[in-house]
């Protein structure tokens, strides 16, 4: 793309944000955007000093002077000529024509504000908030499709220099030191880095080893516990991390039904879970909440993975702090709607649609006839939208009950007195446990055969034995097999650094869309054991193009 357009395409991305009905990471990552790592780079560091260009602009009277430009390629403009490098410019003639004319003035008016302010840089400018924001550890799930926990750990030991460190959880993880990482605390096929780690370039990455996915969002797959065999329906799957991660448990075995209206969201799904290596997944572009529990084709469905619509209130991010700055002339006559204050009556409104919404989900899993497990979680920290949803669950029927075993290793439970057995569902509080603010919960068919001691003839493994199990197979599966080779392509939708003085968090970018879906719904079955014949292992190590080098 010629440097005209592609200023004038980072302008009309600028507009799409201000509508606040998308993410930087969508809209920047978009197909039609060829240069994406760079656009990524530009908007995300001129939505940082936008507040302070507006102001400049404002009082240089750029538009007045320059009234072909419009407000939003003012504002990159600016950016580029006062805060970045302005090395488009020389391919750009007619831009840096006009900036080179109106250069001085900006400049005095970037002067003055920093005076105003006490600024030695540019960077005393911004907001506490946005120099040091506050981020979490950078969360990497290992595709037991691909491999396994103590292989990766090997790689990053041998060939990137890494030092495992003990797992640890809470406050625990605010301060890692480079090139160290650690096993997860509760998890047992998740690492836990740095939170500047950028894995974007990485061959296990690029390869579909390594998956990019906060800690709390692989609760709900372990949640379900839906082992090998089982057929499993995700209601409304894109893009598809929560998805892989039940695949990746049952090892492929078994069925997973993806279902997603969007069509170009369950086009990622497709990319995103074959590069994962699953084979069990069947993409279906319908709505959840119009499938026919009784259709024979789902009648054998004993595991549902609800993660539906919700506010998003728990996400925790750098992006959407720079969102959410306003220039004082939009402090004026704007009005920003923070779905965190409960007082705002538009949010109450807004939350009490989601919480019916989601409570319709669930409903509708009840009535799949051969249902036995039903995982629901959301990124919300809103009692409205997590327990009060469940209690009204509960209230709606007499054939499931919670579950007692939701992450029972977890010491966040939920909020006492909102819901019966509130302890056998588990929050998460992003200041003191470093991970995304969500919830989860689970329910389970009452079985009618249950003595009066409250015990039953129960087959299913526990999550801790799917994941094990998993591993040994591959471990016995690898054995003898060759190693992981490095893969220099980069898929073209991926972002890194724009350069090395950019700190930007990439914990933002790997699971929003995952989080704040706006049709979110699923369901999962998975039944059986993980007992693979010699003739099945034989096949599946002709298929397996990935392995760790020793």
């Amino acid at each position: 793309m010629s440097a005209p357009g592609f200023y004038i395409q980072a302008a009309k991305i600028l507009d799409k944000l201000a509508l606040k009905k998308t993410t930087i990471k969508a809209v920047t990552l978009a197909n039609d955007v060829k240069e994406k790592k760079k656009m990524y780079a530009i908007i995300n560091e001129t939505l940082k000093y936008k507040p302070i260009i507006v102001e400049i602009i404002e009082k240089s009277q750029l538009l007045k002077n320059e009234r072909k430009l419009s407000k939003s390629l003012a504002i990159i403009l600016v950016y580029d000529l006062l805060f970045g490098h302005a090395k488009n410019f020389k391919n750009a003639p007619a831009f840096q024509k006009i900036m080179n004319k109106n250069k001085a003035r900006l400049n005095a008016e970037l002067v003055k504000i920093k005076i105003k302010h006490n600024a030695i840089n540019n960077e005393d400018l911004l907001p506490e908030e946005i120099k040091n924001p506050f981020v979490l550890p950078r969360y990497v799930r290992v595709n037991l499709l691909k491999s396994t926990v103590d292989e990766v750990v090997e790689y990053f030991q041998k060939n990137d220099g890494f030092k495992l460190l003990p797992p640890a959880e809470g406050k625990e993880l605010a301060h890692f030191k480079p090139k160290t990482f650690r096993k997860d605390f509760h998890l047992k096929d998740l690492l836990v880095f740095p939170s500047n780690s950028d894995f974007h370039d990485h061959p296990l990455y690029l390869n579909g080893t390594l998956i990019l996915q906060d800690k709390a969002s692989c609760f709900p797959a372990h949640v379900l516990g839906a082992p090998p065999g089982s057929v499993v329906i995700d209601g409304c799957a894109a893009p598809g991390n929560k998805t892989s991660h039940v695949a990746s448990l049952m090892g492929n075995e078994g069925k997973i039904f993806a279902f997603d209206l969007d069509k170009r969201r369950l086009g990622l799904l497709k990319r995103l879970t074959s590069k994962a290596g699953c084979t069990c997944i069947e993409p279906i572009n319908e709505n959840f909440l119009e499938t026919d529990p009784n259709d024979p084709k789902y009648a054998k469905v004993e595991y549902i993975l609800l993660d539906p619509s919700c506010s998003g209130s728990g996400i925790v991010s750098r992006l959407d702090q720079i969102l959410n700055q306003k220039s004082q002339e939009e402090d004026e006559n704007e009005t920003i709607l923070d779905i965190k204050d409960t007082s705002n009556k538009l949010v109450q409104e807004r939350l009490k649609s989601l919480s019916d919404f989601q409570l319709s989900t669930i409903q509708h899993a009840f009535k799949f006839p051969a249902v036995k497990r039903i995982s629901y979680s959301t990124c919300s920290i809103h009692q409205i939208e997590n327990e009060d949803v469940v209690r009204r669950a509960l209230e709606s029927t007499n054939e499931f009950r919670l579950s007692s075993h939701c992450i029972p290793q977890w010491k966040r439970r939920g909020l006492k007195g909102s819901v019966k057995n509130a302890e056998y569902v588990a929050r998460t509080l992003p200041e003191e446990d470093y991970v995304i603010g969500f919830f989860v919960s689970c329910f389970e068919r009452i079985n009618p055969n249950e003595n009066k001691n409250g015990n039953t003839d129960n087959n299913d493994i526990s999550n801790e034995e799917i994941v094990n199990t998993v591993s040994d197979n591959k471990e016995e599966e690898k054995s003898g097999e060759g190693n992981i080779e490095k893969n220099d392509s980069i898929e073209s939708n991926e972002i890194t650094n724009h350069n090395s003085n950019d700190n930007t968090n990439k914990n933002d970018n790997d699971d929003d869309d995952d989080n704040n879906n706006n049709n979110r719904i699923g369901i999962i079955k998975t039944t059986g054991i993980i007992k693979k014949n010699n003739k099945r292992n034989n096949n599946k190590k002709k298929n397996k193009n990935k392995n760790i080098n020793n």
